[in-house]
């Protein structure tokens, strides 16, 4: 069986940012991710202020400032029910607000890490807990077992390692929000 000390399950946005900021303070970890390649649903999405400032912590925020696109001005209509209840429209804020392409960040995260810290294609099962020493240990398809120090569970809404915890499985939030982007150099 394998031993380490943190196994972050799940190699998302979540996962892969994890693992990065833990690396920024000298710690290791193992991401586990069980797609065969680093790879994000959805296409694209907004960035603010903070998010860079984020970002910038991580190391990735220059590389990915290549390939985003500056956001200047935001319209924001709120529709219930069918009926127009708000409409703005501003500057997009105070700061950097910037569109980014979800596999661009997906990528970058990934790319910052070490070699051999995100392992593909290595689907968990099930966790147990050991008997003797009380810490979790993760059964992956392959077969393999990894006893791990820490568990941290960035597995999205079908998650083993909240499943293994007992919490509550996710519920689905009661609204929803469409966001295009559009461009018109001469003018709209």
């Amino acid at each position: 069986m394998e031993e380490i000390d943190i196994v972050i399950v799940g190699g998302g946005i979540a996962g892969l940012a994890t693992s990065l900021a833990l690396l920024r303070k000298g710690i290791k970890s193992v991401v586990l991710e069980k797609s065969e390649s680093v790879r994000s649903k959805g296409a694209a999405f907004g960035i603010q202020t903070n998010g860079w400032l984020a970002l910038e912590q991580l190391g990735v925020a220059d590389k990915l400032r290549l390939n985003s696109l500056p956001i200047h001005q935001i319209r924001d209509v709120l529709i219930e029910k069918g009926i127009k209840r708000r409409e703005s429209v501003g500057p997009a804020s105070y700061g950097e607000v910037r569109g980014v392409i979800r596999n661009d960040l997906v990528r970058a995260l990934a790319h910052a890490l070490p070699l051999g810290t995100l392992r593909l294609g290595c689907q968990i099962v099930s966790v147990k807990l050991d008997e003797t020493m009380s810490f979790p240990i993760v059964h992956v398809k392959n077969g393999k077992d990894i006893k791990a120090k820490v568990l941290i569970g960035c597995d999205g809404w079908k998650s083993v390692v909240s499943g293994f915890l007992g919490l509550n499985p996710t519920k689905a939030l009661g609204s929803r929000a469409v966001r295009g982007f559009t461009n018109y150099p001469d003018g709209h």
